[in-house]
């Protein structure tokens, strides 16, 4: 504990140009971190989407086939989030709306 002590002392600027370099690191791998968890995400919901869309329309499935996928998942993987029945439906519309453009 003393050598830290002394080195605030004696070398604050030394101090102060360490905590930005490594300050600004963290913030940056943070930032990259979210970036590719918000990338992931979006590509699983685009998938999600294009699997219940595609099966809508070659399978007939019915609109009760998304309440009983969100039901299921619900039980399959307690505590996950984004799997209720509206959120599989947007998932849809997501991918969807993408084709539209493609």
């Amino acid at each position: 504990m003393d050598n830290e002590i002394e080195i605030k002392e004696e070398h604050p600027a030394e101090l102060s140009d360490a905590v930005s370099v490594i300050k600004t690191a963290i913030l940056q791998s943070q930032a990259r971190a979210a970036k590719g968890i918000n990338q992931e995400q979006l590509a699983l919901y685009y998938g999600i989407g294009r699997f219940i869309s595609v099966n809508t329309r070659k399978r007939n499935w019915g609109a009760g086939i998304i309440d009983g996928i969100s039901e299921r998942l619900k039980a399959e993987l307690p505590g996950l989030r984004g799997g209720g029945t509206s959120n599989l439906k947007n998932m849809r519309a997501f991918y969807e709306a993408g084709e539209e453009y493609a």
